[in-house]
């Protein structure tokens, strides 16, 4: 009888130690997923950081651009201003050069008038 309980012993020993060791290889199984799910938990912080990090940064840009866009719309009136200037400044040149001919061409006749003048009492004789 004795070898009888012992074998019923055995019996029922051996699924309660099979389940024991299953038992074990889920507890480390379930150590390891902790410890995945923690290093996946840190990733993620570290992840939204740089995601923070990369929105601060795109807020500053587009601060930086609305200011450059505010820059860039003076330097065109700049521009715009200088082409008219010189639009005008070429008007006036012209004007000038024509009105130099002018004096030069009436300077010559002067020069021939005085020239023909005998007595040197240009406006007298004239």
């Amino acid at each position: 009888m004795d070898d009888e309980l012992r074998a019923l012993l055995n019996a029922v020993l051996e699924p309660l130690d099979a389940r024991g060791a299953y038992i074990e290889q889920m507890r480390m199984d379930i150590a390891k997923l902790q410890e995945s799910v923690k290093q996946l938990e840190d990733k993620v912080d570290r992840i939204q950081n740089d995601v923070d990090t990369m929105k601060r940064d795109m807020d500053a840009m587009k601060k930086d651009m609305v200011a450059m866009k505010k820059d860039m719309f003076g330097v065109k009136k700049d521009v715009a201003a200088l082409k008219e200037g010189q639009v005008r400044q070429e008007k006036i040149m012209e004007r000038l050069v024509i009105r130099s001919i002018e004096q030069e061409a009436e300077i010559d006749e002067l020069r021939k008038e005085i020239s023909t003048c005998p007595c040197l009492c240009l406006p007298i004789c004239v």
